[in-house]
């Protein structure tokens, strides 16, 4: 199998100024070890919804794929691909993190289904992500027999180097923070931003500050909320909030090492990378209802390895907080269910789905 990537920018390799991080982001693990070509123009192309370019249909005709794999349908590149893949008789390939658990406006909804079921009935397979995503693309008139899971890959590398020494790396985590051992240590990875709703884990921690709670959050991120979050929360540091500021992804693997439980608040979240670390890190996870990684068979399964909760409603994520601190037995068997759950999905996130893919196009040619 000949695989080849084409990337119509460059951005991210270098380092950038991040508006939400509200800082430098440069990723020094980032390795293209795979065979690539930047299309003409991608240095200084920025992404956006609007991004294309006319190149992609020469590197298509010369590299003469079999198959072709699109990521998104929203961009005019990506259009440009998808019509020159069924023009020339190829096997169409979607994925995309779309889901149906955020306000979205009437006439965008309306829009959309117009034109969507037309798009997407030239797609051959989809790439799924989960079973928010699934129910996305049904909505739109996609049967289920042109679903194969894949779910997006986190670096299970740096995991599993991590995971072979985790007490220590845990224990030195926390004795950076100042967090003692008995502690329960709560965490949400991501920007510090208004819809992310870390807040409510701010409110959390001082709703809890009226007992004797060994409960502390950590919140790694920054971002424009950070002034904010700090001056909200009655409590900084151990038995309150940390605010651990940008980690650095090989760093951040560590963090989740720390952690007891993964918590994520936020209002708009189709498939969370933070969440799936979280479950491949072995950790119990509760989630906001418009969260997109909760089903029967996604990342978060209910009562299996997580809860989910009313997004915004912090009496309800209290409560559940304080029953994970009383039962640690609890949490040790809903993160092992995590780690089983995350080690799954990341095989199908790492070429497995490819390769069914491959031998399910093979049939329906055939």
């Amino acid at each position: 199998m000949d695989l080849k990537v084409f990337f119509a920018s460059k951005h991210g390799l270098d380092p950038y100024q991040d508006k939400n991080f509200d800082r430098e982001i440069k990723w020094e693990s980032l390795k293209l070890d795979f065979d690539h070509t930047f299309l003409p123009g991608a240095a200084n192309r920025k992404p956006s919804a609007k991004i294309d370019c006319h190149a992609v249909v020469d590197s298509l005709v010369g590299f003469d794929p079999d198959i072709v794999l699109v990521y998104g349908y929203i961009q005019p590149l990506q259009r440009r691909v998808m019509r020159w893949a069924k023009a020339n008789g190829r096997q169409l390939l979607l994925v995309g993190d779309s889901e149906l658990r955020q306000a979205r406006g009437r006439v965008k909804g309306f829009v959309k289904k117009l034109w969507l079921p037309r798009v997407f009935s030239s797609i051959d397979l989809f790439l799924t992500v989960g079973d928010a995503n699934e129910a996305y693309y049904r909505s739109y008139g996609v049967p289920d027999y042109k679903f194969v899971r894949m779910f997006f890959p986190i670096d299970t590398t740096s995991f599993d180097q991590s995971l072979n020494d985790r007490e220590q790396q845990r224990a030195r985590v926390r004795r950076l923070l100042g967090i003692p051992h008995d502690h329960m240590v709560v965490l949400m990875v991501g920007k510090l931003v208004s819809w992310k709703r870390q807040a409510d884990l701010v409110k959390v921690s001082n709703l809890l500050q009226s007992g004797s709670s060994q409960i502390t959050i950590v919140l790694a991120g920054t971002g424009p909320d950070s002034d904010r979050l700090n001056s909200e929360a009655q409590a900084s540091g151990p038995g309150g909030v940390v605010f651990a500021g940008f980690i650095p992804p090989e760093e951040l693997v560590h963090y989740y090492l720390a952690a007891d439980v993964y918590v994520h608040c936020s209002a708009k979240e189709p498939h969370s990378l933070a969440i799936s670390e979280a479950i491949y890190a072995g950790l119990p996870v509760v989630v906001s209802d418009r969260c997109g990684s909760y089903g029967p068979s996604d990342d978060v399964q209910v009562g299996l390895n997580g809860y989910v909760y009313p997004c915004g409603d912090v009496t309800i994520l209290a409560a559940l907080l304080e029953k994970y601190s009383k039962k640690p037995t609890v949490r040790q068997r809903l993160g092992s269910e995590s780690r089983r759950i995350g080690t799954a999905h990341q095989t199908l996130a790492h070429a497995k789905s490819i390769c069914q893919v491959v031998d399910a196009l093979a049939m329906i040619k055939d």
